[in-house]
């Protein structure tokens, strides 16, 4: 078996992204279908050998969590009922959660000198939470969050995607011209610095 390197859950990390990449490493270990609990178990498996996958994956699980989680989740004793309650305490679809979800978003702005690809990929992760709890949010309000949330040294950047002959935009085309954007910046200062 393959060694996964994962960030143990610490409830203060991205579950969403977590969460993907645990069930990653749960289907590279062919372990997945212990996910779906001992209903769905194939009927040419024997208990015992659905216990021993169980187990497998449990302790896979259990491995890639902080203390502070465990102990949270110290009373569950199958994959099935353990996977249920991560995502209970931390993909909650409470009120309270929409509403910080949404606040990030509307309020993410980008802290300037902060790589573009840092700025996208913290864009991306409430998008994703988001819609881990069934918030979608449109591709065109994805763009006009997205601009918004950069700073003023974007200026020139923000007016042509937001005021330019564009009938429509998408965020893919937004996210791909911001890195075109920063890469042509990087060149031009060392370029600048060779010739001084």
């Amino acid at each position: 078996m393959s060694k996964f390197d994962i960030e143990k859950f610490d409830g203060k990390i991205s579950f969403s992204i977590w969460r993907v990449q645990m069930r990653a490493v749960i289907i590279q270990s062919g372990l997945k279908k212990t996910l779906d609990g001992k209903s769905k178990k194939p009927a040419s498996m024997t208990d015992d050998q659905w216990d021993e996958l169980d187990e497998k994956t449990f302790s896979t699980i259990q491995l890639c969590l902080s203390k502070e989680v465990l102990r949270e989740v110290a009373n569950e004793e199958t994959v099935a009922a353990l996977w249920l309650k991560l995502e209970t305490l931390y993909m909650t679809k409470s009120l309270a959660n929409k509403f910080h979800l949404k606040e990030r978003l509307y309020t993410f702005r980008m802290v300037e000198g902060t790589p573009i690809q840092t700025h996208l990929d913290d864009f991306n992760s409430i998008i994703i939470d988001l819609q881990n709890i069934d918030i979608n949010i449109e591709d065109e309000d994805k763009v006009v969050l997205l601009v918004v949330s950069l700073p003023y040294t974007y200026k020139h950047f923000k007016e042509i995607t937001l005021y330019g002959n564009n009938d429509t935009l998408s965020f893919e085309d937004v996210k791909s011209n911001l890195l075109s954007k920063e890469k042509f910046d990087l060149k031009l200062i060392m370029w600048t610095r060779v010739r001084t």
